[in-house]
């Protein structure tokens, strides 16, 4: 037997800091002293007492694997390039699609959806398998944008990348999910990506931001 993180949980180092993503609880915060303690040990395959393992497990951040030990840091790699400049072609097909996408993230980005949101999206990924190319979900990602306009819920990130996700997996089309965080001061942001391209948002931007979990 063995432990994973929980499911809906990253994590990453900024500054020396272990900082956590529970999305289950819709909440970022440290693990400091002898949570931190245990929590090293951990993922570095150290033993650890049994208290401080059920301490961890309640909290919420692991839960048990039948395989080996395997919590590492969230790890993808940010690209440079994104769509700001690109000028796409909208049609009455996207505008229909962006306005039912829209009003369907507003829902599941609520802090009591959130978790399973993610939970179905990895699993649609998971079932289409093989990621989408990279012009196809440029193309769908750059006519998004170009009908966004039309819609009047205001753009914030996270509502953007969930409704651009659903539309790209209803074509069967993967992209990458991407939460990150930077400190002092704390903030939080949320892009769809691909290995070349980022599809929300810019990528500098993003490449201010250290990745916290991805889904994909």
């Amino acid at each position: 037997m063995g432990w994973q993180l929980a499911t809906g949980t990253g994590y990453c180092e900024v500054g020396g800091e272990l900082v956590f993503l529970d999305l289950a609880r819709d909440k970022y915060f440290l693990l400091r002293g002898a949570d931190r303690a245990a929590f090293d040990r951990l993922r570095a395959g150290e033993p650890n007492d049994s208290e401080a393992i059920t301490r961890l497990e309640r909290a919420g951040l692991i839960m048990q694997s039948g395989k080996s030990t395997s919590i590492g840091p969230t790890e993808i790699e940010v690209p440079e390039d994104d769509l700001m400049a690109t000028e796409g072609r909208t049609g009455l097909r996207m505008i229909a699609s962006a306005a039912f996408a829209l009003r369907w993230a507003r829902r599941a980005m609520r802090p009591e959806h959130i978790a399973a949101t993610v939970v179905r999206f990895t699993e649609r990924k998971r079932a289409i398998g093989v990621p989408g190319t990279e012009d196809a979900a440029a193309s769908v990602a750059a006519a998004y944008a170009a009908s966004r306009w039309l819609n009047p819920i205001p753009p914030r990130c996270l509502i953007d990348a969930l409704a651009l996700d659903h539309i790209l997996l209803a074509r069967g089309i993967v992209a990458s999910l991407v939460f990150g965080v930077r400190m002092s001061p704390f903030n939080a942001h949320c892009w769809l990506q691909t290995p070349e391209t980022i599809l929300t948002g810019s990528a500098a931007e993003a490449r201010n931001f250290t990745p916290i979990l991805a889904v994909r």
